[in-house]
């Protein structure tokens, strides 16, 4: 990194820490599965649901909290998460009806880490250019230490003080995120600019209608005027010009007003335009390279949708012992940081092609996937663990680089949302589509055997992508070396 970024290190390690309590802590809830199912006899599908919920609100949340962020900068963003997600996570604890987790969980802790998370995106993007794939990967290993550090703790406090007090210890642990939230200065030049924009858009709102309205009163009162001098001579027609223009000024009032009507309708659409713009909805139909992506982005999130939340009751249903079971989600976790370290470097000095990184990595997992419905012992586990470990730990963080690379800087984080919000979706039906598998099957397997396929058919997507994009109707957006 040039040592003009190098000196942006407490942001990077403010960012680190965020992520590795909000994204790593919503990836290993999973190991509350056991506990939840345990007391709230529900189908598979529905706690399944709810293991993974926390993720899938995160990922949801993004568009809303990259518009949040423009508007009130994102160290106010980042406060608010971790006070939303403390609250929720505290809350969760005095539960004892599972339909008051599934408020506090996903709406609560998920919307609130969400907003934290999506904060820290978006400030990496905007103090690093050059670096920003390297820098992109260790902030985001945070996450992957958080799988490695937090499963093991959740384990240990729910031993302890049993899921209840875990999550009364979670929630003070969570509240760190508002001494992050303290170093996470936005850069100058991007303060200004939202000032700037605050600035005209306060004009605009006041300034033009008020221009319009003396305009009509000034033209208005000069054509009253020109007719009392035309007629000065006869007191007669100077009455009747007197109620003529009255009868103009209540014209003249009339029409103000119906100007306000249309100016009040042309302000609604405005803003409902700004919004489209400010979500990244208009990249949808403005951007084909982007739209194009997200079926790739949609299809991957079975790995993550179905690996975490069900590896370890797959093992554990097999006779591996719990703390082998859940160790799984750890040894996917530490993986996590070898990828995540070293893909970086890779896509900055150009050393391949982003879309064949990106493949080869998610092809790693579809090999795993079909490995864990098949085996029954616990090293077979660990090697598959490893497996999605290293595919996650590039996929992930790829998923933003290509997307700052097709969007652009100015873009990023409103396509990062969208992109958000599809992964959020994927992971949500994924986990849904395996548990439901488990109660028609009574068995993990074809969750796992799922996961192979989906996230093989993104392997397909990518590539064929690649060719479109590069070969057949060549478009710069698409990333290339």
């Amino acid at each position: 990194m040039p040592s003009s970024e190098i000196q942006h290190w407490p942001i990077l390690l403010s960012s680190f820490t965020v992520i590795g309590l909000t994204y790593g802590l919503a990836s290993c809830v999973g190991v509350f599965y056991i506990e939840w199912f345990a007391e709230f006899p529900e189908s598979a599908a529905l706690v399944g649901g709810l293991s993974v919920s926390v993720l899938v609100l995160l990922l949801c949340s993004s568009p809303f909290a990259s518009a949040l962020a423009k508007f009130y900068g994102v160290r106010t963003v980042v406060a608010a998460g971790a006070c939303l997600s403390f609250a929720g996570l505290l809350c969760s604890s005095l539960a004892h009806e599972v339909y008051v987790l599934f408020i506090t969980i996903p709406f609560m802790a998920g919307i609130g880490f969400g907003l934290s998370h999506m904060g820290v995106l978006i400030i990496i993007s905007e103090y690093f250019h050059k670096h920003y794939a390297m820098a992109n990967g260790i902030a985001t290993t945070g996450a992957s230490v958080g799988m490695i550090v937090l499963p093991t703790l959740c384990v240990f406090l729910i031993k302890l003080y049993g899921w209840r007090g875990a999550l009364k210890v979670l929630s003070a642990v969570q509240a760190n995120v508002l001494v992050c939230a303290g170093l996470l200065k936005a850069p100058v030049d991007r303060r200004d600019k939202r000032k700037l924009v605050g600035d005209g858009q306060n004009r605009n709102s006041t300034g033009s209608y008020g221009s319009t309205k003396l305009s009509h009163r000034g033209r208005n009162g000069e054509y009253v005027y020109s007719q009392l001098l035309k007629n000065e001579g006869s007191s007669k027609d100077v009455s009747h010009t007197m109620n003529e223009s009255q009868s103009d000024c209540e014209t003249v009032q009339d029409v103000e007003n119906m100007l306000e009507k249309s100016a009040q309708g042309g302000k609604w659409c405005q803003r409902f335009a700004h919004l489209l713009d400010r979500s990244g909805l208009s990249l949808l139909w403005t951007n084909r390279v982007f739209m194009s992506f997200l079926p790739a982005v949609f299809t991957n999130t079975s790995i993550y949708g179905v690996s975490l939340a069900y590896i370890a009751a797959r093992a554990e249903s097999v006779g591996v012992p719990n703390l082998q079971a859940t160790s799984l989600i750890s040894t996917i976790g530490i993986a996590n940081i070898a990828s995540r370290l070293t893909h970086g470097h890779l896509v900055d000095a150009g050393l391949v092609q982003p879309a064949y990184l990106y493949a080869i990595f998610v092809a790693l997992a579809t090999i795993a996937g079909p490995i864990i419905a098949m085996i029954e012992s616990y090293p077979g586990f660990l090697v598959c663990a490893v497996l999605v470990g290293l595919s996650a730990g590039v996929y992930v963080p790829m998923q933003n680089t290509l997307t700052r690379q097709i969007a652009g800087q100015e873009k990023f984080p409103e396509a990062s949302g969208i992109g958000l919000v599809v992964s959020a979706s994927g992971d949500l039906l994924s986990a849904l589509m395996a548990g439901y598998l488990h109660d028609v099957t009574s068995s993990y397997s074809g969750g796992f055997i799922m996961m192979g396929v989906v996230s093989g058919l993104c392997v397909a997507l990518t590539l064929m992508l690649h060719l479109i994009w590069t070969r057949l109707i060549p478009d710069d957006r698409w990333p290339r070396v």
